[in-house]
């Protein structure tokens, strides 16, 4: 009899230890682990999209903003008919009816029904009182600029991130730190608590000063546009500068798109031709390669060529100036003036393949200007070694090789500027969200390709260009002094290799000279396919005189004729 009494108390004290032990496993060695699996049972987040930072331009005017909006999200444990609310769901938000049933007879907890909803929708949900419906504050992007920066700034997606353009390549700085919803189920999976939003997680992004100005933006996407429709083109794009700084003050694409539609319905207008879109120059080239021959010493600009009454046959090509009548013997100066193509043939003869490519890439041609903008591409400049005499002569007068917009203005202004290579830059500062600067961004010189005397030499030739019977003599502006070249590039015909015959890229770089007697402002204007005149002095010059009338004004730019006059020299 003892002996069964203590073998029961032996089994009861066993029990009892193995209790302990197993309730001292579960609440103190594994207590963690249970807690974290139940809390991935029974707890989940949602993520909202983040507060994004500002786009503002150089005066503080806003770009891009992030505005508070509401999304719908639903509970489908709860809703008690999903075929009905389904039905009454989708007629004041215009989605698709079945494919919305299907999503309220999800066995998630937690669905989205629509991002981004418009007051009004919000609004009308709520009045339907449909029990599982749930409204969560996000933040959606706008830009009050509409289409005229669209292809600068770019677009964010649904969550928030940068897809495309300044928004993408600033995107780590833009973003902030993302909401979350926490939100509790109960062992059917339905939603039974949201603890909602936690204020100390939440955090702003930083906002972006830009070197634009959206006045001078929307003057160059308008006269842009109006230019297109005019000559029934393609597409074009605007980049206007400061040549001391390299600041971006516009960058103007057509066509372009509207980033606050839900929609885009074509891709091709998204694109930033003036950055990304690689083209033949044609005769804005050919001030480069004057202002390296001056510096060189290859050459005087009094000295005179004899253009061959405007035909050469050159290693069995024959090359053609514009004119009909063709020029005979003309100085460096005129052979620009006149953009005469053998001209330049006669004045790079001498100058090896080597030199010329060396040359292209001082000046940051067929090399990536370092812009900060997202995809910038290098451009097409075959190997010096590859280069044929006709490769060489068709260089001279731009042709045969293929550059971009960015890279072209970057170069024009190191010819003016007093040989300055600036890399051009599209943000002037960043700020964080409390108001703090992150960064500043002041100007880069990237080389000195040319002395300060040669570059005010090519400075009066380029003035001569736009004087009477100069090929931009419609660039003139009766107040302010101008300067600049002109270009009618033939573009390759994609079917035959060669070079079409009806299309051309019309295109002037030129700039305005202020009271100081400096370039205080340059441009490219840039046509694609326009018909049926191509010229860039009927296209591209009045498109550059249009927009430089109206900056001067909002620019507040003293012109140096009427200084001139007030001391009494006129």
């Amino acid at each position: 009899m003892v002996g069964r009494v203590r073998f029961a108390l032996f089994t009861f004290v066993s029990l009892l230890a193995l209790m302990a032990f197993r309730a001292f496993d579960l609440q103190v060695l594994a207590s963690e682990d249970i807690l974290s699996r139940a809390y991935r049972k029974f707890d989940h987040t949602v993520k909202l999209s983040p507060q994004r930072g500002s786009i503002l331009d150089i005066n503080g005017e806003p770009l891009a903003i992030s505005l508070e909006v509401k999304s719908v999200a639903a509970n489908p444990g709860l809703i008690e008919d999903p075929s009905r609310e389904a039905a009454r769901i989708a007629r004041e938000l215009k989605l698709d009816r079945a494919a919305l049933t299907r999503r309220l007879r999800s066995k998630k907890g937690f669905v989205w029904i629509k991002r981004h909803a418009t007051p009004n929708e919000v609004d009308a949900l709520r009045a339907l009182k449909i029990k599982g419906l749930a409204f969560f504050p996000e933040a959606k992007r706008f830009y009050p600029e509409s289409e005229s920066l669209a292809n600068v700034l770019g677009i964010v997606g649904i969550d928030g991130e940068g897809l495309e353009g300044i928004e993408l390549y600033y995107d780590r700085l833009l973003t902030g730190k993302a909401r979350h919803v926490q939100m509790q189920r109960d062992g059917l999976g339905r939603t039974i608590y949201a603890r909602g939003l936690s204020p100390q997680e939440a955090e702003d992004g930083c906002s972006l000063t830009m070197t634009l100005d959206r006045r001078v933006q929307y003057i160059a996407a308008c006269e842009l546009n109006q230019t297109i429709r005019e000559h029934n083109a393609r597409s074009g794009f605007v980049i206007i500068t400061r040549p001391a700084t390299g600041e971006v003050l516009a960058m103007a694409t057509a066509p372009s798109f509207d980033p606050n539609r839900g929609s885009y319905r074509h891709l091709s207008g998204h694109k930033n031709r003036a950055v990304i879109d690689v083209f033949e120059p044609g005769s804005v080239i050919k001030p480069l390669w004057v202002g390296w021959g001056l510096d060189r010493g290859s050459f005087t600009s009094s000295q005179s060529f004899f253009c061959e009454n405007g035909r050469l046959t050159f290693h069995r090509v024959t090359i053609h100036d514009h004119d009909r009548e063709g020029y005979g013997w003309l100085p460096v100066r005129d052979i620009v003036k006149y953009s005469s193509n053998i001209g330049m043939v006669k004045l790079m003869e001498a100058s090896s393949s080597h030199d010329m490519h060396s040359a292209l890439k001082s000046f940051c041609l067929g090399v990536p200007t370092g812009i900060d903008y997202p995809g910038e591409p290098a451009g097409l400049i075959r190997a010096p070694q590859k280069w044929t005499s006709v490769d060489k002569a068709a260089i001279s007068f731009g042709q045969g090789f293929a550059v971009t917009g960015i890279q072209l203005i970057t170069s024009f202004n190191a010819l003016v500027n007093g040989g300055l290579v600036m890399r051009p830059r599209l943000v002037h500062h960043i700020t964080a969200a409390d108001g703090s600067e992150v960064q500043a961004f002041e100007p880069v010189v990237a080389r000195k390709v040319i002395s300060r005397k040669t570059s005010q030499e090519l400075l009066g030739i380029l003035k001569g260009v736009v004087l009477k019977d100069g090929t931009a003599e419609t660039a003139a502006m009766t107040d302010y002094q101008t300067f600049g070249k002109t270009g009618t590039a033939q573009k390759v015909d994609p079917l035959t290799g060669g070079y079409s015959k009806n299309a051309y890229i019309s295109s002037f770089m030129g700039g305005i000279i202020d009271a100081s007697g400096r370039p205080v402002l340059t441009m490219i204007v840039c046509i694609d396919e326009p018909h049926p005149q191509y010229y860039a002095s009927v296209v591209a010059c009045p498109l550059f005189k249009r927009i430089a009338i109206k900056c001067v004004n909002v620019l507040d730019i003293r012109p140096i004729l009427t200084v001139a006059k007030k001391e009494g020299r006129g």
